[in-house]
This record gives structure tokens, C-alpha cells and sequence, in this order.
């Protein structure tokens, strides 16, 4: 077949594609067309007698997945690519070969409120006081190990201290309890499929060998069991292409490692590797500045990206008052290019690093009338009676988990109160039976009687009449329970006005199933349940409304828009409070602002104000010291009630910005605390013995002070301080928590 549909490629792009056999890392910088490539790579393989059940592709969301799907239908119709994000591979295989690795295939998802749920009841049973302990910071803790491939025997063995023996006693109880629940969590959705690939030399061969050509997008952001899956899938045919930025790695958090792509040339010696370092996205401007930026870092394979687009308006940082002001001012921009005629809403996003910093444009925009969309998960999904009607679909899957039958067994109410159900409880544990099977067995529990006893036999009568309609559409399945539980009748019933939206949200929850369907009618209820389990935050946003997007950075990573707003860059919100004395942890925040602004297509605007009101506390902002690592061509703006409202340059800024403004500023503070945003220059908190009167400090909750006595000696020295917004506090020095800002 012609290969005519390679002469659009640059010469990287077309040596990325055409490469066959063999291991490939394609370092592919922000806007230089990496889906693209991997496309076409894709095509390319079909159009040179690969089989499409040889080829695997994947990626991290829906919407990265539904895309690269969409662009391989278009050049290559009726493909039958397996291409899928990593989590849902690992749901079809475990799935597949549940009986082999000893797991019933109708396994639930537990998603992280769940997941939480069930922490708290194995704390619980390990008698284990959860108030110094909480069931989400023992989470975190088990979500750590899994990605580390630690089962719980492992975990424990390497416990050398209390908290970390505290979590091995509650993730083998936790494991206990999610199997008899027959339930995974997302974690598990990795960590079993590499085990497997790990432990079972003839499972492993029989999937490298399926998948012969195995392709992976945003390398970088791999944690390690996605790096094992991947490994293990490419030993005997080892043609694992992997496309990735190092630059961009920026989900440490949730266990992504960057020495897997850094070190992918270790791994497989000998591997092509092909640089893409030509956007496409952005102009001129804006990749000098992300340029500039990114420069800072020591952990990277360092590239500079070039474009042949235009050299656009000048990357701009801009001052406001206060946080209010900001938001305001960003409404009123946006409002004011709409009225010029220059922008529709959707060529705007407003970046935040942290989600709490959406609630001011949310009411700068309502007032504004700014029409919005905050990108931050399925809250659709998440609101009380969707969650009521998904548990009724999860328990028909699913009879053994227990949760889901506490949510909804007394949901419309059935007279089934909290002693009936302790009682069925306790007949359920000491037989290792489901709270389901228990109820089915409701007449041999003495202490359940009367009307409780009748609603348990008429939920489990009921359950067993739905099951026999999972074989049909999710939409009608869904129909049937809101009718023939009484769901949807208590709902219409009440005189609560909240109740006449939950109506209309469940019945929204119809339409959703009934297109999910329509889309493929070979999709089934369980499909619908793992799509909206296995979603991402950006797979809720709708790329169709004409409305500005307000997400996070992370939430980003993989979108452009033509103007970009990245809000509030200021110390200890970007970069983040917890990365200050790290400089592996700044790397990465300077990396997230990197992704940032490489959103912008064609204009660029960081933020940042001298008062913001935060956390309950209003505080005295420091620029942040990514600002002071931005080339010379960016263009700054005061646009506080004292500054002149015109550009400057952004060297002239740096250097007189202390005393062309006035309040503040002017008492020399800021140049003081300006100092310390120097690049890896961030202060450490300081030891008790160093607090004089006079120091000015900085608390993490009280903001900027200054110190009025110092008294007491050892463990008892006490430092007092002045706060500007809170007033005077006092604290033992040895636990104080401050940063010197300045000793006079």
C-alpha cells in the first residue's frame, strides 16, 4: 500500500513511525506531535503486515485513548487495535484470566471513597486507634507499596518503624477484606497484572507474544508496575516503542518514576531514540519562556524546542492586589476580548496548581457572567443518588460486596435500621459469609424480626429478579432498578425541592447508559461501571462548550488552548509549600509550571497578587521563584491598586519592584523575602537557638511576622510573634515551624 500519508511528517517524526523492529524511545517535547506519531507508527505497522492483534497501545485516560483510537480509524477503518489506558488492560486481563490467578471475574472496582471505607473497617478490626492514624493516611501508605509491588508479607518485612507496622497490620487485614468483598481497588488493576507478568513465566510468554509491537504514550509518568507490565510484555519480541518527556513528568505523587525513561537506554541497549523538539503548539514567545524555565533542572535530557510558528505577543506576568482582584480582573479580560471580538470562551483556560483556588473565579465568573467549566472529576457520578443507583448495579454484579449492600439496602428505606444490621454483622462474619448471603439466610438470626426482617427478604427478593436482566442494555437494566425498587417513586414522592433535581440527575444517569451503549452494543453493564470507575478528571471536561476551562495543572497535561491563565505563582502554592526544601520535589514543580505554559497556543499570563486570602487566612504573598527564572523578554504588569496599570520589563521589575511600589513593599520586606526565592536558595526552617526580637519570619499558616520577645531556655524557649493579620502567638521554639526571612 501507498505510504503517501507519511510525506506530511517532519524527518523525526517520519523516522519515529518507520521504524519496525526493536526498541524506541521517542522524546517528544510539548506540541511536537507525539500522538501523531504514534498513529501513524500504528498504520504504518498495519500497512506492513503486522496483525492488529499485535499490536497494543497504550495510555493514561479515556480521552488520550478515544482520541488515538479515533485518528487510527480514520487512516486505518475496522483496525481492531487494541488501544486502552493502562488500567483497563489490566481490568480485561484479569478478567480474562481470573480463574488463573485465582480471582472471580465479576469482581467490583472500589473507587477511592470506597477504598477509604474499607481501610477504615480493617483499622477497625485490628482494634487500632484511627485518630492518631487516619483510614486516608494509611491509604496513601498501601497505595505506596502496591506501586512498589509490595503484598503485604513483603510490606511488613520491611517495616522498621511504627507507622509503617501500623500499615502492615492493616493492609494484610485490608487485603483480607477486599477479597472477600471480591473487590479491587485501582491500584490493584497494575499490581496483579505485573505480578503475574513477574511470576508466571508461561502467562508472561503467552502475552509477549500476542503482543508483539507494544506502544506507550507518556512514558514518563510510569509508576512500577506499569514499568514491569511493559518490560514483561517485550522480552521475546522486544519492540516496545515508548514516547515520552522528561520534562513533563509530573506525578511522583501517585508513584510515577522518571528514572524509567531516563534509564530506558539501560534497559534496552540497543535501542533507537529519536528527539522531536519541533512545536507545533505555541508561538515563539511562550517556548522561550517555558524554555527558560525548564533550563533550571539538573534531571533531564536537555533538548530546545523550536517552532516555526509566529513570534506572538510577549509571555506577560501580572500583579494584582489581592486574590480577589485577580480573579476579577481575569474575568474582565476575557469579557473585554469577547466584546472585541477577538476570542470565543473556549480559547481560554485558567490553570491552578491547587483545586481550592478555584472557588474565587467561580465567583468572579457567576458575577461576571463568564460562562465555566471546572475540570475536576465525575462529580456527576459522584452526587448521592448516582452513587445509590450504581451500588444496586455493583451489588447485582457482585453479591459479595459489602459495601455496596450498606448503601443501598435500606435506600428507598425498608425499615432495616443500624441494630438489624449490626446483628446481621455479627451473623455474618464468624461464617465468612457476604452481608448478601447472610440476609438470604435472614430467618436463622433471631435478633432480626418484624418489619426488618420483611425488608431483608423483600431487597433480596428483589436483587435476585434483577439479576436476571444483566444480560440486558446498561440503560434498561438501570430503568428497572429505579422502578422496581421504589427508588425513583420515593424520589417523585417527596416534598423536598432537592429531590426534583435528584429525579432529573438519575434520569440523566438513563441517557448516559443509553449512549454508552449506542456507541458499542456489544458493551455490557459491567463495561458501563468500569468506564465511569476507570475516569479520569479530564475525561469529564467537554471540549465542546463554549465555556472558559478552569482546571488544575495536572489535568492539563495534554491539552492546548490559545490564552492561558496560570493563577497565583507564588511561594508555597507554585512551587508547593511541601517542595521548598526538596530540590528532587522543586524539580518536579518547576516541571508542572513547565507543562503549564506549554498549554498556551498563543498567549501566556502567570499570576500572582501581594494579599491572598487562603486556608482561612489572609497572608502577604511571595512572587514565586519561577518568576525570577524567566527570561528577560517576559513582559510584567502591575495592575495593583498602586501600581502604574503598563508593562515593564521584567528585569526592571526584578530590580526596582521593591521601591516602585508602595505599602508593603516599601518597608523592605519583600526585597528581604524576594532574596529567598532565589533558585535552590529556599530557606530551612530555622533551629530554635537562631530566633532574635526583631527577625521577621514566615509561618506556613500565619504568613509573615515579626518577632517580639524571645524567652525560656531548652525544650522551653518560647518565641513570640507579631502577625499582621492574626495578631501575637506564641510557640514552643524547638516546634515552631518558621523560615527566616529576615534577622533584622
Amino acid at each position: 500500500m501507498p505510504d503517501s500519508f507519511l510525506d506530511d511528517l517532519t524527518a523525526a517524526q517520519r523516522e519515529a513511525v518507520t521504524h519496525v523492529d526493536g526498541p524506541l524511545l521517542v522524546l517528544a517535547g510539548p506540541g511536537s506531535g507525539k500522538t501523531r506519531v504514534i498513529t501513524f507508527r500504528i498504520v504504518h505497522l498495519l500497512r506492513h503486515g503486522v496483525r492488529p492483534w499485535q499490536i497494543l497501545a497504550l495510555t493514561f485516560t479515556n480521552k488520550a485513548a478515544g482520541e488515538m483510537k479515533q485518528r487510527v480509524d480514520r487512516l486505518a477503518p475496522d483496525n481492531r487495535v487494541w488501544i486502552s489506558t493502562f488500567h483497563s488492560l489490566g481490568v480485561r486481563l484479569l478478567r480474562h484470566y481470573a480463574d488463573r490467578l485465582g480471582l472471580d471475574r465479576n469482581f467490583t472496582i472500589y473507587d477511592q471513597a470506597d477504598r477509604v471505607r474499607m481501610v477504615k473497617s480493617a483499622i477497625e478490626s485490628c482494634g487500632i486507634d484511627n485518630v492518631r492514624f487516619t483510614p486516608e493516611t494509611i491509604q496513601t501508605a498501601i497505595s505506596k507499596a502496591k506501586n512498589q509491588l509490595l503484598l503485604p508479607a513483603r510490606y511488613a518485612a520491611k517495616a522498621n518503624d511504627f507507622f509503617s507496622q501500623v500499615v502492615a497490620q492493616v493492609y494484610a487485614a485490608y487485603e483480607k477484606k477486599m477479597r472477600d468483598a471480591n473487590a479491587l481497588d485501582f491500584d490493584d488493576l497494575l499490581l496483579w497484572p505485573a505480578l503475574a507478568l513477574q511470576n508466571d513465566a508461561e502467562l508472561r510468554a503467552e502475552l509477549d507474544a500476542r503482543f508483539r509491537y507494544v506502544l506507550v504514550d507518556e512514558y514518563q509518568d510510569t509508576n512500577q508496575a506499569q514499568y514491569e507490565i511493559a518490560k514483561g510484555l517485550s522480552q521475546d519480541f522486544p519492540n516496545l516503542c515508548v514516547v515520552g518527556d522528561p520534562d513533563q513528568s509530573i506525578y511522583k505523587w501517585r508513584g510515577a518514576d522518571l528514572r524509567n525513561i531516563l534509564d530506558f537506554e539501560k534497559d534496552f541497549p540497543n535501542a533507537r531514540v529519536v528527539t522531536l523538539t519541533e512545536n507545533f503548539r505555541s508561538t515563539k514567545a511562550i517556548l522561550a519562556a517555558a524554555d527558560g524555565l525548564i533550563a533550571h533542572n539538573v534531571k533531564r535530557k536537555a533538548k530546545t524546542l523550536v517552532t516555526a510558528n509566529q513570534a506572538g505577543k510577549p509571555v506577560a506576568t501580572l500583579l494584582f492586589e489581592t486574590g480577589v482582584d485577580e480573579a476579577e480582573q481575569i474575568a474582565a479580560r476575557i469579557q473585554a476580548e469577547l466584546a472585541a471580538g477577538r476570542r470565543h470562551y473556549r480559547d481560554f483556560a485558567v490553570l491552578v496548581r491547587i483545586t481550592a483556588l478555584t472557588r474565587g473565579l467561580e465567583t468572579a465568573f457567576l458575577r461576571q457572567r463568564v460562562p465555566f467549566q471546572i475540570v475536576r472529576g465525575l462529580a456527576f457520578f459522584e452526587r448521592k443518588e448516582n452513587k445509590d443507583v450504581l451500588a444496586y448495579l455493583r451489588l447485582l454484579l457482585n453479591p459479595r460486596d459489602d459495601i455496596s449492600f450498606l448503601r443501598i439496602v435500606n435506600e428507598p428505606a425498608r425499615g432495616i435500621g443500624k441494630t438489624s444490621l449490626d446483628h446481621l454483622q455479627r451473623y455474618a462474619e464468624p461464617r465468612q459469609l457476604s452481608l448478601h448471603d447472610a440476609a438470604v439466610a435472614v430467618e436463622k438470626i433471631p435478633e432480626i424480626k418484624g418489619k426488618a426482617a420483611a425488608g431483608l427478604r423483600n431487597f433480596i427478593r428483589l436483587m435476585h429478579d434483577l439479576r436476571s436482566l444483566l444480560e440486558h442494555a446498561p440503560d434498561e437494566v438501570i430503568r428497572a432498578v429505579l422502578e422496581r425498587s421504589g427508588y425513583l417513586e420515593a424520589l417523585a414522592a417527596s416534598d423536598d425541592r432537592e429531590d426534583e433535581d435528584r429525579v432529573g440527575n438519575v434520569k440523566e444517569l438513563i441517557t448516559a447508559a443509553h449512549q454508552f451503549h449506542q456507541e458499542d452494543p456489544n458493551r455490557t453493564l459491567a463495561d458501563f461501571l468500569e468506564n465511569i470507575t476507570l475516569a479520569s478528571d479530564v475525561d469529564s471536561w467537554d471540549d465542546k462548550q463554549n465555556c472558559v476551562a478552569v482546571m488544575t495543572l495536572h489535568a492539563a497535561k495534554g491539552l492546548e488552548f490559545p490564552v492561558v491563565y496560570l493563577l497565583a505563582c507564588e511561594q508555597g502554592i507554585l512551587p508547593h509549600e511541601r517542595s521548598l526544601n526538596q530540590d528532587e520535589e522543586l524539580e518536579e514543580e518547576r516541571r508542572l509550571a513547565f507543562v503549564g505554559m506549554t498549554r498556551a497556543k498563543e498567549e501566556l499570563y502567570l499570576t500572582h497578587c501581594r494579599l491572598r486570602e487562603f486556608r482561612g487566612q489572609t497572608n502577604y504573598q511571595i512572587p514565586s521563584m519561577f518568576l525570577d527564572e524567566l527570561p528577560a523578554s517576559v513582559a510584567f504588569e502591575d495592575l495593583s491598586a498602586s501600581g502604574s496599570g503598563g508593562p515593564k520589563a521584567l528585569d526592571r521589575w526584578r530590580s526596582g519592584l521593591a521601591t516602585a511600589s508602595r505599602g508593603w513593599y516599601e518597608t523592605g520586606e519583600f526585597a528581604a523575602r524576594s532574596a529567598a526565592t532565589k533558585p535552590r536558595a529556599a530557606a530551612a526552617t530555622a533551629d530554635a537557638a537562631v530566633y532574635r526580637e526583631g527577625m521577621l519570619v514566615q509561618h506556613e499558616t500565619y504568613g509573615v511576622g515579626r518577632v517580639t520577645s524571645v524567652t525560656g531556655h531548652g525544650a522551653l524557649r518560647k518565641v513570640k510573634i507579631h502577625f499582621r493579620q492574626s495578631g501575637e502567638r506564641t510557640f514552643l521554639a524547638d516546634k515552631a515551624r518558621l523560615t527566616v526571612v529576615a534577622k533584622e
